[in-house]
């Protein structure tokens, strides 16, 4: 009797466990990039706070970050901080090297387990603002928030302003499922009607992250002169292809006229809801639906977490680009319905966004913005102020990153890093009140 209850239990665990991954699974397949969470913008009063945060520790952090959005980069980066030393910044191995390191995710499951899941992911989120560069750029993105649509457009027509040609790269199953947002339609009809220069890189919509990474690097070796310079901006898994592409498939030449790479929420380390949906029995359920939809397998193999950090373990960039990450850090308390089965499987490996395990999503040494409140679908997305916003400050951060150049960092085994350097930060060519 004691050996049939317990493989009946071990049946029921077995069903209750599918069906979590299997939902997180069809999450991650169908719905691309769109959905309800949205960005924390004013200051939410103290019960407001309550009912986002799991503990108090997180709380506490959560206060200090909104407080700091206030505040002047210079300012900020003396305001003292409420977190231990060591649970911000990890020194490498050698102090020779002059690298400060982000918590990898490793720490931030130590974090998780010692305090909470959302302190650690407000500890990295505190972490990724630490930088000077990204300090500067933060603050763009949150003034810009402040303003309306129409005043953000106006800046944004100003002759020279954004004298950019943006390349989207579509994420999973643009073409299938449009509504979702992975295509970038709002985005591009908005750039339309700013009068700025924007192309859709046409991807395989279920195709292998390699395949993906062939598309772009063809569309930016084939851009045309008259394009001028280039900003690649990619979601989701196609973060992964743009990194491989930059690091890997293309020439200097071709990267010459790449000045910036805008990585939002990106899959660069794949996702372990990849790593539940490739494990049996689940696998059986996701290769009908794969064959039913006629979907590529091997895009979906190229998402497991082993090979994703493989294939970028030890790549650089060029230093001539400005990567701009843009990450989605929810809150327990914030985190859409849309994704909220896959955000509850991957809690027990720390922070994450839904989809990504937070320290996956950022390129090493890249300009950091965060987002606190939306999860991995990055809602609203028909939002024109914050879309405006994000545009503007992307201009910011490309030219104090032209005027204090950055070395190039690699990609390390399991650990995201960027570098010490003490950044000039002077205000040349930035959108402010004087250029209106």
């Amino acid at each position: 009797m004691g050996v049939e209850l317990r493989m009946l239990t071990g049946r029921v665990a077995l069903r209750v466990g599918s069906r979590v991954a299997l939902l997180a699974v069809v999450t991650l397949l169908a719905l691309g990039c769109a959905g309800r969470a949205e960005l924390i913008r004013g200051e939410p009063a103290g019960k407001d706070l309550d009912g986002l945060v799991d503990s108090d520790s997180a709380r506490q952090v959560l206060v200090d970050l909104l407080a700091r959005r206030s505040l002047e980069p210079r300012l900020e980066a003396l305001a003292p901080s409420p977190l231990p030393a060591d649970a911000v910044w990890k020194r490498g191995a050698n102090a020779s090297t002059a690298q400060r390191w982000l918590p990898d995710q490793a720490r931030l499951l130590e974090l998780s387990r010692e305090k909470s899941v959302d302190f650690a992911a407000l500890t990295f989120a505190r972490a990724m603002r630490k930088e000077a560069m990204s300090r500067e750029v933060q603050a763009s993105f949150d003034r810009f928030l402040h303003d309306d649509a129409a005043r953000s457009a106006a800046l944004l027509r100003l002759p020279g302003a954004f004298p950019y040609t943006v390349l989207f790269a579509p994420s999973w199953l643009y073409r299938s499922h449009p509504e979702t947002g992975a295509d970038f339609a709002h985005q591009r009809l908005l750039l339309d009607r700013l009068g700025l220069a924007n192309r859709l890189i046409v991807t395989g919509e279920s195709a292998s992250i390699e395949d993906n990474a062939a598309a772009i690097a063809a569309a930016l070796r084939a851009a045309r002169p008259e394009d001028g310079s280039l900003i690649l901006v990619t979601a989701s898994k196609s973060g992964a292809e743009a990194a491989l592409a930059l690091s890997r498939l293309l020439a200097p030449e071709d990267t010459a006229r790449v000045v910036a790479w805008v990585n939002i929420v990106g899959a660069l380390g794949g996702t372990p809801l990849a790593d539940s949906a490739l494990r049996p029995p689940i696998s059986w359920l996701v290769r009908c639906v794969f064959w039913l939809n006629g979907w590529d397998w091997a895009g979906l193999t190229s998402m497991a977490t082993r090979p994703s950090r493989d294939r970028l373990d030890g790549a650089r960039l060029p230093e001539s680009i400005t990567v701009v990450n843009v990450v989605a850090v929810p809150l327990s308390g914030s985190v859409g319905a849309t994704v909220w089965w896959g955000y509850r499987l991957l809690r027990p490996h720390g922070p994450n966004d839904g989809v990504v395990l937070l320290a996956d999503a950022v390129w090493p040494g890249g300009v950091n913005i965060v987002a606190i409140g939306p999860d991995h679908l990055f809602a609203p997305r028909t939002d024109d102020a914050q879309s405006l916003a994000l545009l503007r400050a992307i201009a910011v951060a490309v030219q104090v990153h032209a005027v204090t150049p950055q070395p190039a960092v690699a990609v390390g085994s399991g650990q995201i890093g960027e570098t010490a350097t003490s950044y000039d930060l002077r205000r040349g060519g930035r959108l402010d009140d004087s250029e209106e």
